[in-house]
């Protein structure tokens, strides 16, 4: 089962070599053009904005501000965030290059439609729904 080894066995038996250096590269381009995420952020700051011109008082003032900067960030330091480092020779997608070669995941290749639908489906789904909640206060 077990059997007990010394450490002058062990030191015998063991060499320690140092890690080779291998240049260690970071690519920060999220392999999706930048439009896709500005039409993500626009479908939830246009939800917001919605709701902010349904039901905005004075109390609501502060919690809008406030999805407003959570929004924001959430975008932003990514963004900031593909911009730090080493140029390491990766760049961001165009929406030509998107287009025509759709992107690698990890089930396969997936065609640009495929890849804006489902990055899309979601904010634009809650967008909708606002416009469904909009659509109901003003039956009222």
């Amino acid at each position: 089962m077990s059997k007990h080894i010394t450490d002058t066995k062990l030191a015998e038996l063991a060499q320690i070599v140092a890690a080779p250096k291998v240049p260690h590269t970071v690519d920060r381009t999220f392999e999706l053009p930048t439009g896709l995420y500005i039409m993500t952020a626009g479908a939830y700051l246009g939800f917001i904005g919605l709701m902010a011109a349904l039901f905005m008082n004075g109390g609501l003032a502060i919690p809008m501000v406030v999805f407003v900067v959570f929004i924001v960030m959430g975008f932003g330091v990514p963004a900031m965030w593909t911009s730090l480092g080493e140029d390491d020779g990766a760049r961001r997608l165009s929406w030509s290059n998107f287009q025509s070669k759709g992107v690698m995941t990890q089930d396969g290749p997936v065609t640009a439609a495929a890849a804006s639908a489902q990055v899309l489906i979601l904010p634009f789904a809650i967008l909708v729904w606002g416009l469904a909640i909009a659509v109901i206060v003003a039956m009222q």
